[in-house]
């Protein structure tokens, strides 16, 4: 959770004022956003990413023991959306920054943490209603 803030707002100090989000297939640009705009939605996700289980955990104590495993799920299901949350931010970064990189070396990172966040919620709905006693 400190890791992925840290790289938002280190990411928020490196974004131009005009922040390129939307790229077409041949790297013309197609859409921008202004640099508070990304941050404030960036920040939006990063609240909802790391209070939404503390809502849910909350609703989860009122239920059967059994549960245990959710709640485990719920932790590793946060860690993967703040680690997918982190390196969209900071791709973002790079895809603003004024060198020529070559994207495709790095850019199947987002689609593993993607993998990631969806196995992990894939976890937890198997622990809630497959293993119940």
């Amino acid at each position: 959770m400190i890791i992925s803030f840290f790289v938002l707002l280190v990411s928020y100090a490196n974004y131009p004022d005009d922040v390129l989000v939307y790229a077409s297939g041949v790297s013309e640009p197609v859409t921008y956003l202004s640099r508070d705009s990304v941050f404030y939605i960036a920040l939006g996700f990063f609240v909802l990413i790391n209070s939404a289980p503390i809502g849910i955990g909350a609703v989860l104590k009122k239920l059967p023991s059994e549960t245990i495993l959710t709640r485990a799920g719920l932790g590793i299901t946060q860690i993967f959306a703040n680690l997918f949350l982190a390196a969209d931010v900071h791709f973002l970064s790079i895809l603003n920054s004024r060198e020529n990189f070559n994207y495709a070396n790095f850019g199947y990172l987002i689609y593993v943490t993607g993998v990631l966040m969806i196995i992990s919620i894939g976890f937890t709905l198997i622990a809630r209603f497959v293993l119940k006693k």
